[in-house]
């Protein structure tokens, strides 16, 4: 059985702290949720990865190519679910009750995007229950990445 998550996107409001996402389906717009490879050195880098060149923007104008622009928080969203999902299962979209945990993931990944703004994210560990990751996408991915790339490191050179 491969490593769950789950991913939602919640517009940047005022009373909707970082470190809570977790605790706040009924202002997601998705609940994107991913049987395999959930754990912050894989989806959570390929997420931030994927979100960290989109601005978004509020109404085109012109040519806009998906994925360096997004109209709006709802466009933003949409991309992420046609970027990750491509096969039948592994990724899903689900209704959710809003208790951490209920469909076994082990992760959840909380962006908040806001026009004219970078997106944050935040990691909620669903098994420690604790916030372990709250920056910007360029900050997830130097934190993330560079740890994979040192474990690897190490199993190189045993």
């Amino acid at each position: 059985m491969g490593t769950r998550s789950l991913t939602r996107v919640i517009p940047r409001q005022e009373g909707v702290a970082y470190d809570k996402g977790h605790k706040m389906v009924n202002k997601s717009i998705i609940n994107m949720y991913q049987q395999h490879d959930g754990y912050p050195s894989y989806v959570g880098v390929k997420l931030a990865e994927f979100v960290k060149p989109i601005k978004i923007i509020n109404g085109i104008s012109g040519s806009v190519k998906m994925g360096e622009y997004a109209n709006g928080v709802e466009c933003f969203a949409a991309q992420i679910i046609q970027k990750f999902k491509k096969d039948v299962g592994h990724t899903y979209l689900q209704v959710c009750s809003g208790e951490p945990g209920e469909s076994g993931e082990e992760y959840i990944y909380t962006l908040y995007p806001k026009i004219g703004e970078p997106t944050y994210m935040s990691i909620y560990d669903v098994y420690e229950k604790y916030v372990m990751f709250v920056g910007t996408a360029d900050e997830l991915i130097k934190k993330y990445k560079l740890r994979e790339q040192s474990e690897d490191h190490k199993l190189n050179t045993v």
